[in-house]
Protein backbone atom coordinates (compact mmCIF):
# COMPACT_ATOMS: atom_id res chain seq x y z
CA UNK A 1 0.00 0.00 0.00
CA UNK A 2 1.53 3.39 -0.52
CA UNK A 3 2.56 5.28 2.28
CA UNK A 4 0.03 8.49 2.79
CA UNK A 5 2.73 10.76 2.00
CA UNK A 6 5.42 11.11 -0.39
CA UNK A 7 8.65 13.73 0.73
CA UNK A 8 10.58 15.34 -1.95
CA UNK A 9 13.63 17.72 -1.40
CA UNK A 10 11.71 21.01 -1.26
CA UNK A 11 8.44 20.00 -0.55
CA UNK A 12 5.82 17.20 0.65
CA UNK A 13 3.01 15.18 -0.80
CA UNK A 14 -0.04 14.39 1.75
CA UNK A 15 -1.77 11.76 -0.50
CA UNK A 16 -4.30 9.59 2.00
CA UNK A 17 -7.41 11.64 0.24
CA UNK A 18 -6.52 11.08 -3.44
CA UNK A 19 -7.49 8.84 -5.71
CA UNK A 20 -4.28 8.74 -7.93
CA UNK A 21 -1.23 8.42 -5.42
CA UNK A 22 2.45 9.55 -6.74
CA UNK A 23 4.20 7.63 -9.23
CA UNK A 24 6.30 7.54 -11.43
CA UNK A 25 5.05 8.94 -14.48
CA UNK A 26 3.50 12.42 -12.86
CA UNK A 27 7.02 13.00 -11.44
CA UNK A 28 8.89 12.28 -14.60
CA UNK A 29 6.04 14.27 -16.58
CA UNK A 30 6.80 17.09 -14.22
CA UNK A 31 10.78 16.74 -14.27
CA UNK A 32 10.68 16.78 -18.43
CA UNK A 33 8.50 19.40 -19.43
CA UNK A 34 8.84 21.64 -16.68
CA UNK A 35 12.33 23.03 -18.31
CA UNK A 36 12.73 26.72 -20.38
CA UNK A 37 10.58 29.15 -19.74
CA UNK A 38 7.14 30.21 -18.70
CA UNK A 39 4.94 32.42 -17.13
CA UNK A 40 1.87 30.43 -16.63
CA UNK A 41 1.48 27.48 -16.30
CA UNK A 42 -2.40 25.32 -16.27
CA UNK A 43 -2.19 22.10 -14.56
CA UNK A 44 -5.65 20.15 -15.81
CA UNK A 45 -6.63 17.29 -13.10
CA UNK A 46 -3.80 17.99 -10.60
CA UNK A 47 -5.11 15.45 -8.33
CA UNK A 48 -2.15 15.74 -5.06
CA UNK A 49 -0.92 19.28 -6.70
CA UNK A 50 2.27 17.31 -7.54
CA UNK A 51 2.83 18.39 -10.87
CA UNK A 52 1.79 22.18 -10.12
CA UNK A 53 4.33 22.38 -7.04
CA UNK A 54 7.11 20.65 -9.47
CA UNK A 55 6.58 23.53 -11.85
CA UNK A 56 6.37 26.26 -9.03
CA UNK A 57 10.06 24.79 -8.08
CA UNK A 58 11.40 24.87 -11.94
CA UNK A 59 9.92 28.11 -12.85
CA UNK A 60 10.46 30.64 -9.68
CA UNK A 61 8.00 33.53 -10.96
CA UNK A 62 5.74 31.89 -12.71
CA UNK A 63 1.83 31.74 -11.70
CA UNK A 64 0.05 28.16 -11.98
CA UNK A 65 -3.29 27.44 -11.84
CA UNK A 66 -4.30 24.31 -10.83
CA UNK A 67 -7.78 22.22 -12.05
CA UNK A 68 -9.08 19.18 -10.09
CA UNK A 69 -12.72 17.65 -10.36
CA UNK A 70 -12.48 15.48 -7.49
CA UNK A 71 -13.60 17.36 -4.18
CA UNK A 72 -11.64 15.65 -1.43
CA UNK A 73 -8.51 15.25 -4.05
CA UNK A 74 -8.49 19.28 -4.55
CA UNK A 75 -8.64 19.93 -1.07
CA UNK A 76 -5.75 17.95 -0.26
CA UNK A 77 -3.90 19.95 -3.23
CA UNK A 78 -4.77 22.94 -1.56
CA UNK A 79 -3.48 21.31 1.75
CA UNK A 80 0.09 20.62 -0.02
CA UNK A 81 0.43 23.79 -1.84
CA UNK A 82 -0.19 25.91 1.24
CA UNK A 83 2.44 23.79 3.46
CA UNK A 84 5.11 24.35 0.40
CA UNK A 85 6.78 27.52 -0.28
CA UNK A 86 4.77 28.63 -3.46
CA UNK A 87 1.95 28.54 -1.79
CA UNK A 88 1.36 32.60 -3.14
CA UNK A 89 1.59 30.93 -6.62
CA UNK A 90 -0.44 28.12 -6.72
CA UNK A 91 -4.40 28.77 -7.15
CA UNK A 92 -6.54 25.14 -6.80
CA UNK A 93 -9.88 25.36 -8.84
CA UNK A 94 -12.63 22.36 -7.88
CA UNK A 95 -14.26 21.79 -12.00
CA UNK A 96 -13.98 20.30 -14.62
CA UNK A 97 -11.13 21.30 -16.53
CA UNK A 98 -13.31 20.89 -19.87
CA UNK A 99 -16.35 23.09 -18.73
CA UNK A 100 -13.65 25.64 -16.33
CA UNK A 101 -13.11 29.51 -17.47
CA UNK A 102 -10.29 31.62 -17.23
CA UNK A 103 -9.44 34.71 -18.96
CA UNK A 104 -5.97 33.57 -19.19
CA UNK A 105 -4.24 31.51 -21.87
CA UNK A 106 -1.14 29.55 -20.60
CA UNK A 107 2.57 29.19 -21.99
CA UNK A 108 2.46 25.77 -20.47
CA UNK A 109 -0.89 23.31 -20.08
CA UNK A 110 0.68 20.06 -17.95
CA UNK A 111 -1.69 16.97 -17.74
CA UNK A 112 -1.17 13.47 -16.48
CA UNK A 113 -4.17 12.29 -18.13
CA UNK A 114 -7.00 9.18 -17.42
CA UNK A 115 -5.35 7.11 -19.82
CA UNK A 116 -6.70 3.61 -19.76
CA UNK A 117 -9.03 2.60 -22.53
CA UNK A 118 -10.31 -0.14 -23.10
CA UNK A 119 -10.24 -2.00 -19.67
CA UNK A 120 -11.84 -3.41 -17.08
CA UNK A 121 -12.41 0.34 -14.70
CA UNK A 122 -11.86 0.23 -11.28
CA UNK A 123 -14.66 -0.44 -9.22
CA UNK A 124 -13.19 2.68 -6.74
CA UNK A 125 -15.72 5.41 -8.71
CA UNK A 126 -12.90 7.92 -7.67
CA UNK A 127 -9.79 5.98 -8.64
CA UNK A 128 -11.84 4.97 -12.44
CA UNK A 129 -12.32 8.35 -12.75
CA UNK A 130 -8.67 9.33 -12.18
CA UNK A 131 -7.57 6.45 -13.88
CA UNK A 132 -9.67 5.64 -17.23
CA UNK A 133 -10.81 8.18 -19.64
CA UNK A 134 -14.55 7.42 -19.62
CA UNK A 135 -14.73 10.60 -17.71
CA UNK A 136 -12.10 12.53 -20.05
CA UNK A 137 -11.11 11.51 -23.13
CA UNK A 138 -8.64 12.72 -25.42
CA UNK A 139 -10.52 14.72 -27.65
CA UNK A 140 -12.61 16.65 -24.86
CA UNK A 141 -8.66 17.09 -22.99
CA UNK A 142 -7.98 18.25 -26.20
CA UNK A 143 -10.33 21.01 -26.61
CA UNK A 144 -9.95 21.58 -23.05
CA UNK A 145 -5.93 22.22 -23.52
CA UNK A 146 -7.01 24.34 -27.08
CA UNK A 147 -9.07 26.34 -25.21
CA UNK A 148 -6.41 27.52 -22.91
CA UNK A 149 -3.38 26.97 -24.38
CA UNK A 150 -1.85 29.94 -25.90
CA UNK A 151 -1.05 30.88 -29.45
CA UNK A 152 2.70 30.37 -28.74
CA UNK A 153 2.16 27.82 -25.49
CA UNK A 154 2.94 24.03 -24.99
CA UNK A 155 1.32 21.26 -23.62
CA UNK A 156 2.69 18.11 -21.81
CA UNK A 157 1.16 14.98 -21.47
CA UNK A 158 2.51 11.33 -20.31
CA UNK A 159 0.44 8.27 -22.15
CA UNK A 160 0.95 4.51 -23.22
CA UNK A 161 2.96 4.18 -25.74
CA UNK A 162 0.23 2.47 -27.59
CA UNK A 163 -1.58 5.95 -27.57
CA UNK A 164 1.08 8.22 -29.37
CA UNK A 165 -0.54 7.90 -32.68
CA UNK A 166 -3.88 8.49 -31.24
CA UNK A 167 -2.84 11.59 -29.63
CA UNK A 168 -1.16 13.12 -32.25
CA UNK A 169 -3.97 12.60 -34.37
CA UNK A 170 -6.87 14.17 -31.67
CA UNK A 171 -3.68 16.72 -31.37
CA UNK A 172 -3.61 17.98 -34.94
CA UNK A 173 -7.64 18.25 -35.09
CA UNK A 174 -7.37 20.77 -32.31
CA UNK A 175 -4.17 22.86 -34.39
CA UNK A 176 -1.23 21.09 -32.12
CA UNK A 177 1.57 19.16 -33.19
CA UNK A 178 3.83 17.08 -31.56
CA UNK A 179 7.18 18.95 -31.38
CA UNK A 180 9.32 16.41 -28.23
CA UNK A 181 8.82 13.54 -27.05
CA UNK A 182 10.37 10.68 -24.69
CA UNK A 183 10.30 6.89 -24.94
CA UNK A 184 10.54 5.98 -21.85
CA UNK A 185 11.78 2.56 -20.93
CA UNK A 186 10.82 0.92 -17.21
CA UNK A 187 13.64 -1.83 -17.40
CA UNK A 188 16.88 -1.17 -19.71
CA UNK A 189 16.22 -4.17 -22.62
CA UNK A 190 12.39 -3.71 -22.27
CA UNK A 191 9.76 -2.00 -24.35
CA UNK A 192 9.35 1.43 -23.72
CA UNK A 193 5.81 1.27 -21.72
CA UNK A 194 5.29 5.64 -21.60
CA UNK A 195 6.17 8.45 -23.75
CA UNK A 196 6.53 12.05 -22.67
CA UNK A 197 4.63 14.20 -25.43
CA UNK A 198 5.18 17.98 -25.81
CA UNK A 199 2.61 19.51 -28.20
CA UNK A 200 2.90 22.97 -30.07
CA UNK A 201 0.63 25.25 -31.42
CA UNK A 202 0.89 24.72 -35.18
CA UNK A 203 3.22 23.31 -37.17
CA UNK A 204 6.70 22.07 -35.21
CA UNK A 205 8.13 20.45 -38.00
CA UNK A 206 9.91 17.17 -36.71
CA UNK A 207 9.71 16.35 -33.28
CA UNK A 208 12.74 15.69 -31.23
CA UNK A 209 12.57 12.15 -30.07
CA UNK A 210 14.38 10.66 -27.29
CA UNK A 211 14.42 7.42 -24.92
CA UNK A 212 14.93 7.14 -21.17
CA UNK A 213 15.65 4.00 -19.03
CA UNK A 214 14.62 3.98 -15.60
CA UNK A 215 16.25 1.11 -14.23
CA UNK A 216 19.29 -0.75 -15.25
CA UNK A 217 19.15 -4.37 -15.35
CA UNK A 218 20.71 -4.69 -12.22
CA UNK A 219 17.85 -2.44 -9.96
CA UNK A 220 19.67 0.35 -10.32
CA UNK A 221 18.17 3.65 -11.48
CA UNK A 222 20.01 5.28 -14.22
CA UNK A 223 22.44 7.95 -14.53
CA UNK A 224 20.14 9.87 -16.90
CA UNK A 225 16.88 9.37 -14.59
CA UNK A 226 18.63 10.51 -11.38
CA UNK A 227 19.87 13.73 -13.60
CA UNK A 228 16.57 14.20 -14.50
CA UNK A 229 15.42 14.36 -10.85
CA UNK A 230 18.12 15.29 -8.70
CA UNK A 231 16.72 18.58 -7.90
CA UNK A 232 13.00 16.45 -6.58
CA UNK A 233 14.00 13.11 -5.79
CA UNK A 234 15.54 12.98 -1.73
CA UNK A 235 17.46 9.78 -2.66
CA UNK A 236 19.39 11.24 -5.65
Amino acid sequence: MPNDFFRFKRFTIHQDRCAMKVGTDGVLLGAWACTGTAARILDIGTGTGLLALIAAQRFPAAWIDAVEIDGQAAGQAWDNVSNSPWQGRISIHTADARHWNSQERYDLVLCNPPFYKGHRPSQNERLAQAKHEASLNLPGLLMAIERHCGTTGKAALVLPVERLDELAASGRAHGFSVSRLCMVRHLAGRPPKRVLVELRQGTAGVATQEELVVQLRDGAFSPAYKALLADLELHF
